[in-house]
């Protein structure tokens, strides 16, 4: 994954991880209650920063970012990579306007106007916690300290156990004082710990200044600047997607009855990703006739591709003479 698109999903998650996690309970809470609770804190917040590690577990790999983060109602924020070493300096802002991201490595910055729909910015907390709550168990599992503040310990279960399921339980910390979460575990469906969020120098209403979501383009640094719609994938025919991709798409022999080709998209990641590091992607979506969905989607990379945590727990297998995975 390219230093852009890496800082890119990071503004993201930085926006939406906390939107889990801002309750305001001191005991057993009904999903009512804590979506209450939240809303009545979030709504007070205008400006917070903190530095955030991200550990990841690829199999036997353990990788680990860094990144400091301001963000400011309604619509600002911005992102500073400090680990890994190689991408240390790379930055991205969301002004309210544009998203700048900028490379060090490569003294190159993208520059993209941001949509009218919410992407970054102004989130619907709310929902998204009661979404969230909705198809989980949480369980309050006592207190714990972390950096000296007094956190809840929280748990969550999927309230059904489906096959296939990649996320298992959860685990959280929430600040008792700000109810903002401190520490964040995701484990996958065998119990093994997948990717872990650690929050420090969490400050909340310092009044953030507009200026430092001022983008200043580097002396030198090329600048290309990226329309948001044509990022999006359309949708087109099997046979359009054909002549699209670079690659041979594979077809299933098999689906469950009655399901039917609806419709597929082609992407790829050339416009943002440094030489040798493109990869494209088709997806193929099929429907019946109560509204079901099944997608399908196929990857290549010019090189070799990190294997992602989801996969931590998949079986190996031989697929029509191919190697292959098995969620």
């Amino acid at each position: 994954m390219t230093n852009q698109k890496k800082l890119t999903i990071l503004a993201v998650t930085v926006l939406l991880v906390p939107a889990l996690f801002i309750s305001g309970c001191t005991g057993e809470l009904s999903a009512e209650e804590i979506v209450e609770q939240m809303q009545e804190k979030e709504a007070s917040i205008q400006d917070y920063s903190y530095t955030m590690q991200i550990t990841s577990y690829f199999g036997n790999q353990t990788k680990e970012i860094e990144i400091q983060t301001l963000q400011k109602k309604p619509d600002k924020t911005k992102t500073v990579t400090i680990k890994p070493e190689e991408e240390a300096g790379s930055i991205a802002v969301v002004d309210g306007e544009f998203m700048w991201v900028y490379d060090l490595k490569t003294n190159k910055v993208i520059k993209m106007e941001m949509p009218d729909t919410p992407i970054l910015g102004e989130i619907d907390y709310a929902g998204i916690i009661s979404e969230f709550l909705n198809k989980r168990d949480v369980s309050l599992l006592g207190m714990e300290e972390i950096d000296g503040r007094p956190t809840y310990l929280l748990e969550t279960k999927p309230r059904e156990k489906e096959e296939g399921l990649l996320i298992g339980r959860m685990k959280f910390w929430v600040d008792k004082e700000t109810w903002m979460f401190l520490r964040y575990e995701m484990y996958d469906s065998s119990g093994d710990l997948s990717i872990k969020f650690e929050i420090r120098d969490l400050k909340i209403d310092q009044g953030i200044p507009d200026s430092e979501f001022v983008f200043e383009v580097p002396e030198g640094a090329t600048v290309k600047t990226v329309n948001f719609d044509s990022l999006i994938p359309k949708e087109m025919t099997l046979e359009e997607a054909r002549e699209s991709a670079g690659f041979e798409i594979l077809i299933p022999e098999y689906l469950p009855e009655e399901y039917a080709f609806n419709y597929s998209t082609v992407s790829n990641n050339s416009w943002i990703a440094p030489e040798g590091q493109a990869s494209e992607t088709v997806s193929l979506t099929y429907e019946n006739e109560e509204g079901d969905y099944i997608f399908l989607s196929e990857t290549v990379h010019e090189n070799e591709a990190q294997e992602a945590p989801i996969m931590n727990s998949a079986e190996d297998m031989i697929i029509n003479g191919m190697e292959g995975k098995y969620l």
